[in-house]
Protein backbone atom coordinates (compact mmCIF):
# COMPACT_ATOMS: atom_id res chain seq x y z
CA UNK A 1 0.00 0.00 0.00
CA UNK A 2 2.61 2.32 0.59
CA UNK A 3 4.29 1.72 -2.72
CA UNK A 4 0.86 2.76 -4.26
CA UNK A 5 0.92 6.26 -2.68
CA UNK A 6 4.76 6.80 -3.02
CA UNK A 7 3.89 6.08 -6.98
CA UNK A 8 1.05 8.48 -6.46
CA UNK A 9 2.70 11.28 -5.55
CA UNK A 10 6.10 10.97 -7.54
CA UNK A 11 3.36 11.13 -10.45
CA UNK A 12 1.93 14.23 -8.36
CA UNK A 13 5.27 15.70 -8.41
CA UNK A 14 5.87 15.31 -12.44
CA UNK A 15 2.56 16.52 -13.73
CA UNK A 16 2.92 19.30 -11.44
CA UNK A 17 6.60 20.19 -12.95
CA UNK A 18 4.71 19.45 -16.65
CA UNK A 19 2.12 22.02 -15.73
CA UNK A 20 4.70 24.71 -14.58
CA UNK A 21 6.49 24.46 -17.40
CA UNK A 22 3.80 25.01 -19.98
CA UNK A 23 3.17 27.90 -18.05
CA UNK A 24 6.11 29.06 -18.00
CA UNK A 25 6.78 28.06 -21.92
CA UNK A 26 3.22 29.73 -22.98
CA UNK A 27 4.05 32.79 -20.56
CA UNK A 28 6.83 33.32 -22.61
CA UNK A 29 5.26 33.02 -26.07
CA UNK A 30 2.21 34.88 -24.83
CA UNK A 31 4.78 37.79 -23.85
CA UNK A 32 6.23 37.12 -27.10
CA UNK A 33 3.19 37.61 -29.32
CA UNK A 34 1.96 40.99 -27.40
CA UNK A 35 5.52 42.34 -27.94
CA UNK A 36 4.75 41.36 -31.30
CA UNK A 37 1.68 43.18 -31.87
CA UNK A 38 2.76 46.49 -30.64
CA UNK A 39 5.55 46.36 -33.31
CA UNK A 40 2.86 46.16 -35.84
CA UNK A 41 0.79 48.22 -34.51
CA UNK A 42 2.92 50.91 -34.54
CA UNK A 43 3.80 50.34 -38.05
CA UNK A 44 0.38 50.60 -38.88
CA UNK A 45 -0.11 54.29 -36.78
CA UNK A 46 2.58 55.34 -38.91
CA UNK A 47 1.18 54.21 -42.68
CA UNK A 48 -2.01 55.69 -41.15
CA UNK A 49 -0.37 59.04 -41.48
CA UNK A 50 0.73 58.35 -45.09
CA UNK A 51 -2.67 57.57 -45.97
CA UNK A 52 -4.04 61.03 -44.16
CA UNK A 53 -1.34 62.86 -46.45
CA UNK A 54 -2.97 61.06 -49.50
CA UNK A 55 -6.30 62.53 -48.31
CA UNK A 56 -7.68 59.41 -47.00
CA UNK A 57 -8.88 60.14 -43.84
CA UNK A 58 -12.14 58.12 -43.92
CA UNK A 59 -9.57 54.82 -44.29
CA UNK A 60 -7.20 56.17 -42.11
CA UNK A 61 -9.47 56.47 -39.60
CA UNK A 62 -11.02 52.67 -39.63
CA UNK A 63 -7.75 51.58 -39.91
CA UNK A 64 -7.13 53.53 -36.25
CA UNK A 65 -10.28 51.92 -35.36
CA UNK A 66 -9.41 48.84 -36.06
CA UNK A 67 -5.57 49.78 -34.61
CA UNK A 68 -7.29 50.59 -31.38
CA UNK A 69 -9.41 47.50 -30.50
CA UNK A 70 -5.91 45.50 -31.65
CA UNK A 71 -3.91 47.25 -28.74
CA UNK A 72 -6.92 46.78 -26.44
CA UNK A 73 -6.73 43.08 -26.75
CA UNK A 74 -3.23 42.90 -26.71
CA UNK A 75 -3.18 45.19 -23.31
CA UNK A 76 -5.70 42.54 -22.05
CA UNK A 77 -3.73 39.58 -23.04
CA UNK A 78 -0.22 41.06 -21.40
CA UNK A 79 -1.67 41.63 -18.40
CA UNK A 80 -3.57 38.14 -17.78
CA UNK A 81 -1.95 34.96 -16.71
CA UNK A 82 -2.37 31.63 -18.61
CA UNK A 83 -4.36 30.40 -15.90
CA UNK A 84 -6.98 32.97 -16.91
CA UNK A 85 -6.20 32.92 -20.57
CA UNK A 86 -7.05 29.10 -20.42
CA UNK A 87 -10.12 29.66 -18.33
CA UNK A 88 -11.29 32.63 -20.84
CA UNK A 89 -10.86 29.96 -23.66
CA UNK A 90 -12.48 27.22 -22.49
CA UNK A 91 -15.69 29.39 -21.41
CA UNK A 92 -15.50 30.60 -24.73
CA UNK A 93 -15.56 26.80 -26.51
CA UNK A 94 -18.45 25.74 -23.63
CA UNK A 95 -20.30 29.22 -25.07
CA UNK A 96 -19.71 28.73 -28.70
CA UNK A 97 -18.40 25.43 -29.38
CA UNK A 98 -18.98 25.26 -33.21
CA UNK A 99 -16.98 28.97 -33.06
CA UNK A 100 -14.09 26.72 -30.97
CA UNK A 101 -13.73 24.31 -33.20
CA UNK A 102 -13.47 25.96 -36.53
CA UNK A 103 -10.99 28.60 -35.08
CA UNK A 104 -8.85 25.54 -33.70
CA UNK A 105 -8.92 23.90 -37.28
CA UNK A 106 -7.82 27.40 -38.60
CA UNK A 107 -5.14 27.98 -36.33
CA UNK A 108 -3.83 24.08 -36.67
CA UNK A 109 -3.82 24.72 -40.74
CA UNK A 110 -2.36 28.05 -40.16
CA UNK A 111 0.25 26.39 -38.28
CA UNK A 112 0.73 23.10 -40.12
CA UNK A 113 1.62 25.81 -43.47
CA UNK A 114 3.81 27.73 -41.63
CA UNK A 115 5.44 24.95 -40.32
CA UNK A 116 5.62 22.99 -43.82
CA UNK A 117 7.26 26.34 -45.19
CA UNK A 118 9.92 26.96 -42.84
CA UNK A 119 11.42 23.69 -42.85
CA UNK A 120 14.26 22.98 -45.11
CA UNK A 121 13.51 21.41 -48.79
CA UNK A 122 14.28 17.86 -48.86
CA UNK A 123 13.36 15.70 -51.03
CA UNK A 124 10.69 12.74 -49.87
CA UNK A 125 11.14 10.75 -52.89
CA UNK A 126 13.79 8.01 -52.22
CA UNK A 127 15.17 6.01 -55.68
CA UNK A 128 14.47 2.80 -56.06
CA UNK A 129 16.40 0.07 -54.95
CA UNK A 130 18.72 -1.41 -57.95
CA UNK A 131 20.48 -4.26 -56.33
CA UNK A 132 18.93 -7.73 -56.01
CA UNK A 133 18.40 -9.52 -52.87
CA UNK A 134 20.45 -12.38 -52.07
CA UNK A 135 19.29 -15.54 -54.23
CA UNK A 136 17.29 -13.14 -56.23
CA UNK A 137 14.04 -14.21 -55.21
CA UNK A 138 11.06 -12.29 -55.72
CA UNK A 139 9.35 -13.08 -52.39
CA UNK A 140 12.87 -11.18 -50.86
CA UNK A 141 11.97 -7.95 -52.49
CA UNK A 142 11.19 -5.17 -50.87
CA UNK A 143 8.13 -3.74 -52.85
CA UNK A 144 8.68 -1.23 -56.18
CA UNK A 145 12.16 -2.77 -56.19
CA UNK A 146 14.22 -2.64 -59.32
CA UNK A 147 16.01 -5.33 -60.58
CA UNK A 148 19.45 -5.16 -62.51
CA UNK A 149 20.12 -8.28 -63.51
CA UNK A 150 18.02 -11.78 -64.47
CA UNK A 151 15.96 -13.02 -62.11
CA UNK A 152 16.91 -16.82 -61.72
CA UNK A 153 14.10 -18.50 -59.69
CA UNK A 154 10.43 -17.43 -58.42
CA UNK A 155 7.07 -18.17 -60.73
CA UNK A 156 8.48 -16.14 -63.54
CA UNK A 157 11.54 -17.69 -64.66
CA UNK A 158 9.85 -20.59 -63.93
CA UNK A 159 7.10 -20.23 -66.44
CA UNK A 160 4.24 -20.71 -63.95
CA UNK A 161 2.40 -17.05 -63.99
Amino acid sequence: MGEVRNDTNQSDGLMDKLRNGAASQLGAQKDRATDTVSSVTQAVRQSTQQLRDNQHETVAQYVDRAVDQVERFADQLKHKDVNELVRDAQQFARRNPAVFVGAAFGVGVIAARFLKSSRPATSSMTPPRTTPMPGNDWRNRTAGAVSTGPVSSGPIAAGRV
